[in-house]
Protein backbone atom coordinates (compact mmCIF):
# COMPACT_ATOMS: atom_id res chain seq x y z
CA UNK A 1 0.00 0.00 0.00
CA UNK A 2 1.39 3.22 -0.92
CA UNK A 3 1.31 6.29 1.44
CA UNK A 4 -1.62 8.35 2.59
CA UNK A 5 -1.68 11.89 1.22
CA UNK A 6 -0.02 14.61 2.90
CA UNK A 7 -2.63 17.05 4.76
CA UNK A 8 -5.81 14.31 3.40
CA UNK A 9 -7.56 11.30 4.08
CA UNK A 10 -8.04 8.18 2.01
CA UNK A 11 -10.60 5.39 2.44
CA UNK A 12 -11.03 2.25 1.30
CA UNK A 13 -14.35 1.64 -0.50
CA UNK A 14 -16.67 -1.47 -0.27
CA UNK A 15 -15.23 -4.55 -2.31
CA UNK A 16 -11.77 -5.84 -2.32
CA UNK A 17 -10.34 -2.48 -4.69
CA UNK A 18 -11.06 1.36 -5.11
CA UNK A 19 -10.63 4.28 -3.01
CA UNK A 20 -12.15 7.64 -1.88
CA UNK A 21 -10.25 10.98 -1.30
CA UNK A 22 -13.57 12.58 0.91
CA UNK A 23 -12.58 16.11 0.39
CA UNK A 24 -10.40 17.74 -1.72
CA UNK A 25 -9.45 20.76 -3.55
CA UNK A 26 -8.67 19.62 -7.12
CA UNK A 27 -7.64 23.25 -9.01
CA UNK A 28 -5.25 23.74 -6.07
CA UNK A 29 -3.60 20.49 -6.06
CA UNK A 30 -0.08 20.18 -5.92
CA UNK A 31 2.50 18.29 -7.81
CA UNK A 32 3.41 15.71 -4.90
CA UNK A 33 -0.05 15.58 -3.69
CA UNK A 34 -1.26 14.58 -7.06
CA UNK A 35 1.74 12.23 -7.84
CA UNK A 36 0.56 10.27 -4.68
CA UNK A 37 -3.60 10.74 -5.91
CA UNK A 38 -2.44 8.36 -8.62
CA UNK A 39 0.02 5.91 -7.03
CA UNK A 40 -3.13 5.30 -5.29
CA UNK A 41 -4.82 4.63 -8.31
CA UNK A 42 -2.28 2.45 -9.61
CA UNK A 43 -2.70 0.40 -6.86
CA UNK A 44 -6.14 0.31 -6.65
CA UNK A 45 -7.60 0.48 -10.14
CA UNK A 46 -9.72 3.58 -9.30
CA UNK A 47 -10.39 6.70 -7.75
CA UNK A 48 -12.84 8.41 -6.36
CA UNK A 49 -12.37 12.14 -5.63
CA UNK A 50 -15.14 14.13 -3.25
CA UNK A 51 -14.57 17.54 -4.78
CA UNK A 52 -15.74 20.93 -4.53
CA UNK A 53 -17.23 20.95 -8.14
CA UNK A 54 -15.39 21.69 -10.60
CA UNK A 55 -15.98 24.38 -14.13
CA UNK A 56 -15.01 22.63 -17.90
CA UNK A 57 -11.93 24.88 -17.63
CA UNK A 58 -10.77 23.43 -14.38
CA UNK A 59 -11.41 19.81 -15.48
CA UNK A 60 -9.51 20.45 -18.46
CA UNK A 61 -6.51 21.35 -17.43
CA UNK A 62 -6.81 19.20 -14.54
CA UNK A 63 -6.68 16.32 -17.25
CA UNK A 64 -3.99 17.83 -18.94
CA UNK A 65 -2.07 16.88 -16.26
CA UNK A 66 -2.66 13.26 -16.26
CA UNK A 67 -2.44 12.89 -19.96
CA UNK A 68 -3.28 13.82 -23.32
CA UNK A 69 -7.07 13.86 -23.73
CA UNK A 70 -8.35 12.26 -27.15
CA UNK A 71 -11.01 14.66 -28.47
CA UNK A 72 -14.66 12.78 -27.91
CA UNK A 73 -16.96 15.82 -29.42
CA UNK A 74 -17.51 18.62 -31.59
CA UNK A 75 -17.91 21.03 -28.60
CA UNK A 76 -15.98 23.87 -30.37
CA UNK A 77 -14.92 25.18 -26.55
CA UNK A 78 -14.39 21.70 -25.25
CA UNK A 79 -14.08 19.17 -27.71
CA UNK A 80 -12.07 16.56 -25.00
CA UNK A 81 -15.30 16.43 -22.79
CA UNK A 82 -18.52 13.79 -23.53
CA UNK A 83 -21.48 14.60 -22.28
CA UNK A 84 -22.68 11.37 -20.81
CA UNK A 85 -26.92 12.21 -20.24
CA UNK A 86 -30.22 10.35 -20.38
CA UNK A 87 -31.70 13.65 -20.91
CA UNK A 88 -33.53 14.33 -24.26
CA UNK A 89 -31.95 10.51 -25.54
CA UNK A 90 -33.80 7.85 -27.33
CA UNK A 91 -33.06 5.53 -24.25
CA UNK A 92 -33.96 2.91 -25.92
CA UNK A 93 -31.15 3.22 -28.83
CA UNK A 94 -28.38 5.00 -26.29
CA UNK A 95 -28.50 3.68 -22.76
CA UNK A 96 -27.09 0.29 -23.46
CA UNK A 97 -23.93 1.38 -25.74
CA UNK A 98 -21.56 1.28 -22.66
CA UNK A 99 -23.43 -1.59 -20.78
CA UNK A 100 -20.69 -4.12 -21.49
CA UNK A 101 -17.59 -4.93 -20.33
CA UNK A 102 -14.67 -3.19 -22.00
CA UNK A 103 -11.81 -1.33 -22.08
CA UNK A 104 -11.67 2.34 -23.69
CA UNK A 105 -9.82 2.20 -26.81
CA UNK A 106 -8.71 -0.98 -26.96
CA UNK A 107 -9.74 -0.89 -30.36
CA UNK A 108 -7.71 1.31 -31.33
CA UNK A 109 -3.64 0.89 -31.71
CA UNK A 110 -3.16 3.88 -29.27
CA UNK A 111 -5.12 2.75 -26.37
CA UNK A 112 -6.21 4.81 -23.44
CA UNK A 113 -4.54 5.26 -19.90
CA UNK A 114 -7.30 7.29 -17.67
CA UNK A 115 -10.63 7.61 -17.81
CA UNK A 116 -12.21 10.24 -15.85
CA UNK A 117 -16.17 10.98 -15.05
CA UNK A 118 -17.21 13.84 -13.36
CA UNK A 119 -20.67 14.02 -11.66
CA UNK A 120 -22.59 17.11 -12.77
CA UNK A 121 -25.87 15.73 -11.76
CA UNK A 122 -26.93 12.37 -10.28
CA UNK A 123 -29.97 9.80 -9.78
CA UNK A 124 -31.08 8.87 -6.81
CA UNK A 125 -31.06 5.56 -7.83
CA UNK A 126 -29.31 3.57 -10.85
CA UNK A 127 -26.31 5.05 -12.74
CA UNK A 128 -23.55 3.09 -11.52
CA UNK A 129 -20.23 2.48 -13.33
CA UNK A 130 -18.69 -1.56 -12.68
CA UNK A 131 -15.13 -2.15 -12.65
CA UNK A 132 -12.87 -5.40 -12.78
CA UNK A 133 -9.94 -5.97 -11.77
CA UNK A 134 -7.70 -7.27 -14.24
CA UNK A 135 -4.51 -7.23 -12.82
CA UNK A 136 -5.93 -8.46 -9.58
CA UNK A 137 -7.35 -11.41 -11.31
CA UNK A 138 -3.99 -12.35 -13.66
CA UNK A 139 -2.34 -12.64 -10.26
CA UNK A 140 -4.92 -15.12 -8.90
CA UNK A 141 -4.28 -17.41 -12.02
CA UNK A 142 -2.41 -20.68 -11.89
CA UNK A 143 1.08 -20.93 -12.70
CA UNK A 144 0.43 -23.08 -15.58
CA UNK A 145 -1.84 -20.34 -16.88
CA UNK A 146 0.02 -17.72 -16.57
CA UNK A 147 2.73 -19.29 -18.67
CA UNK A 148 0.32 -20.66 -21.37
CA UNK A 149 -0.77 -16.78 -21.94
CA UNK A 150 2.60 -14.84 -20.98
CA UNK A 151 3.51 -14.26 -24.74
CA UNK A 152 0.08 -14.69 -26.48
CA UNK A 153 -1.20 -11.87 -28.41
CA UNK A 154 -4.89 -10.83 -28.80
CA UNK A 155 -7.38 -9.92 -32.00
CA UNK A 156 -9.15 -6.60 -31.12
CA UNK A 157 -12.05 -5.36 -33.34
CA UNK A 158 -15.03 -2.57 -32.38
CA UNK A 159 -17.69 -4.77 -31.62
CA UNK A 160 -19.14 -7.59 -30.01
CA UNK A 161 -16.58 -9.56 -28.10
CA UNK A 162 -16.17 -13.27 -28.86
CA UNK A 163 -16.29 -13.32 -24.96
CA UNK A 164 -19.04 -10.96 -24.06
CA UNK A 165 -20.97 -11.92 -20.94
CA UNK A 166 -24.44 -12.64 -19.96
CA UNK A 167 -26.33 -8.96 -20.32
CA UNK A 168 -23.73 -7.66 -22.42
CA UNK A 169 -25.29 -5.09 -25.18
CA UNK A 170 -23.98 -4.01 -28.42
CA UNK A 171 -21.31 -1.03 -28.31
CA UNK A 172 -21.70 1.88 -30.10
CA UNK A 173 -19.19 2.76 -32.54
CA UNK A 174 -17.44 6.44 -32.64
CA UNK A 175 -18.77 8.10 -35.60
CA UNK A 176 -17.25 7.62 -38.81
CA UNK A 177 -15.56 4.62 -37.14
CA UNK A 178 -14.51 1.59 -39.81
CA UNK A 179 -15.63 -1.31 -38.34
CA UNK A 180 -13.61 -3.79 -39.79
CA UNK A 181 -10.23 -1.83 -38.46
CA UNK A 182 -8.17 -4.64 -36.51
CA UNK A 183 -5.71 -4.20 -33.83
CA UNK A 184 -3.77 -6.31 -31.58
CA UNK A 185 -2.57 -6.22 -28.32
CA UNK A 186 -0.47 -8.36 -25.67
CA UNK A 187 -3.44 -10.79 -23.99
CA UNK A 188 -0.86 -9.90 -20.86
CA UNK A 189 0.54 -6.20 -20.65
CA UNK A 190 3.03 -4.46 -17.96
CA UNK A 191 1.21 -1.12 -15.94
CA UNK A 192 3.36 1.71 -17.96
CA UNK A 193 4.28 3.49 -14.65
CA UNK A 194 4.18 0.37 -12.69
CA UNK A 195 5.14 -2.56 -14.16
CA UNK A 196 2.73 -4.59 -12.85
CA UNK A 197 1.62 -7.52 -15.21
CA UNK A 198 -2.33 -7.42 -15.81
CA UNK A 199 -4.64 -9.05 -18.35
CA UNK A 200 -5.81 -6.47 -20.86
CA UNK A 201 -9.24 -6.05 -22.61
CA UNK A 202 -9.89 -9.86 -22.70
CA UNK A 203 -13.40 -8.54 -23.30
CA UNK A 204 -15.51 -6.20 -25.24
CA UNK A 205 -13.33 -6.10 -28.47
CA UNK A 206 -11.64 -9.45 -28.14
CA UNK A 207 -12.09 -11.41 -31.28
CA UNK A 208 -9.38 -14.12 -31.38
CA UNK A 209 -5.41 -14.78 -30.71
CA UNK A 210 -2.77 -14.68 -32.79
CA UNK A 211 -1.93 -17.60 -33.98
CA UNK A 212 -5.04 -19.97 -32.04
CA UNK A 213 -7.51 -21.40 -33.91
CA UNK A 214 -10.38 -19.89 -33.76
CA UNK A 215 -12.56 -22.38 -31.41
CA UNK A 216 -9.64 -22.68 -28.74
CA UNK A 217 -8.96 -18.95 -28.64
CA UNK A 218 -12.85 -18.35 -27.95
CA UNK A 219 -12.24 -20.92 -25.66
CA UNK A 220 -9.59 -19.32 -23.66
CA UNK A 221 -10.90 -15.69 -23.77
CA UNK A 222 -14.15 -17.17 -22.17
CA UNK A 223 -12.44 -19.20 -19.64
CA UNK A 224 -10.05 -16.04 -18.60
CA UNK A 225 -13.47 -13.92 -18.44
CA UNK A 226 -15.06 -16.53 -16.08
CA UNK A 227 -12.21 -16.09 -13.60
CA UNK A 228 -11.94 -12.46 -13.80
CA UNK A 229 -15.36 -11.34 -13.86
CA UNK A 230 -16.07 -13.35 -9.86
CA UNK A 231 -17.33 -11.15 -7.27
CA UNK A 232 -14.40 -11.00 -5.28
CA UNK A 233 -12.45 -8.71 -8.76
CA UNK A 234 -15.98 -6.80 -9.31
CA UNK A 235 -16.68 -3.63 -7.83
CA UNK A 236 -19.46 -0.52 -8.75
CA UNK A 237 -19.57 3.12 -8.09
CA UNK A 238 -22.44 5.11 -7.13
CA UNK A 239 -22.69 8.73 -7.81
CA UNK A 240 -22.86 11.46 -5.83
CA UNK A 241 -23.05 15.30 -7.32
CA UNK A 242 -19.24 16.67 -7.80
CA UNK A 243 -17.90 13.41 -7.74
CA UNK A 244 -14.55 12.93 -9.99
CA UNK A 245 -13.96 9.05 -10.58
CA UNK A 246 -10.50 8.04 -12.43
CA UNK A 247 -10.11 4.77 -13.36
CA UNK A 248 -6.89 2.91 -14.89
CA UNK A 249 -7.49 1.79 -18.09
CA UNK A 250 -4.24 -0.93 -18.36
CA UNK A 251 -5.86 -2.87 -15.46
CA UNK A 252 -8.99 -2.49 -15.45
CA UNK A 253 -12.33 -3.22 -17.58
CA UNK A 254 -15.42 -1.48 -16.86
CA UNK A 255 -19.17 -1.47 -17.83
CA UNK A 256 -22.04 1.56 -17.24
CA UNK A 257 -25.09 0.42 -15.67
CA UNK A 258 -28.29 0.86 -18.39
CA UNK A 259 -30.82 3.86 -17.80
CA UNK A 260 -33.89 5.09 -18.89
CA UNK A 261 -34.43 8.62 -19.96
CA UNK A 262 -35.03 10.97 -17.71
CA UNK A 263 -38.44 11.82 -16.66
CA UNK A 264 -37.43 14.80 -13.87
CA UNK A 265 -34.21 15.93 -11.38
CA UNK A 266 -35.12 12.81 -9.74
CA UNK A 267 -33.60 10.56 -12.19
CA UNK A 268 -31.34 12.80 -14.25
CA UNK A 269 -27.87 11.80 -14.97
CA UNK A 270 -25.63 14.22 -16.14
CA UNK A 271 -21.62 12.97 -16.44
CA UNK A 272 -18.40 15.01 -18.49
CA UNK A 273 -16.13 12.24 -19.55
CA UNK A 274 -12.36 13.19 -20.64
CA UNK A 275 -10.43 9.80 -21.51
CA UNK A 276 -6.81 10.15 -21.70
CA UNK A 277 -3.03 8.81 -23.37
CA UNK A 278 0.32 9.03 -22.68
CA UNK A 279 1.83 9.42 -19.17
CA UNK A 280 0.93 12.18 -16.32
CA UNK A 281 3.32 15.40 -16.29
CA UNK A 282 4.43 13.89 -12.51
CA UNK A 283 6.20 11.10 -13.69
CA UNK A 284 7.29 12.08 -17.16
CA UNK A 285 10.80 13.51 -15.87
CA UNK A 286 10.98 11.79 -12.22
CA UNK A 287 11.57 8.22 -11.11
CA UNK A 288 8.27 6.10 -12.13
CA UNK A 289 6.44 3.92 -8.81
CA UNK A 290 8.54 0.63 -9.74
Amino acid sequence: MVALLSGLGINHLDGSFGVEVPDIDLPGIADADLRTVLLHLYDQRFVVLRTQGLTKPQFVRFARRLGDPIRLSGDPDFPEIAHITNVGIDAKARRLGAAHWHTDQSFRNQVSSITMLYSVKAPGQGGETKFCDMAGAYAALPGTTKRRIEDLTVVHRHGVSVAARPGDHVPIPPKGWDQSTTVTHPLVRRHPITGQKTLYAINGTSQGIVGMDQAEAESLLNELCDHAFQDRFVARHKYRVHDLILWDNPTTMHSATPMAAATGPDDTRLLHRISLRGTPSVFRYAETAA
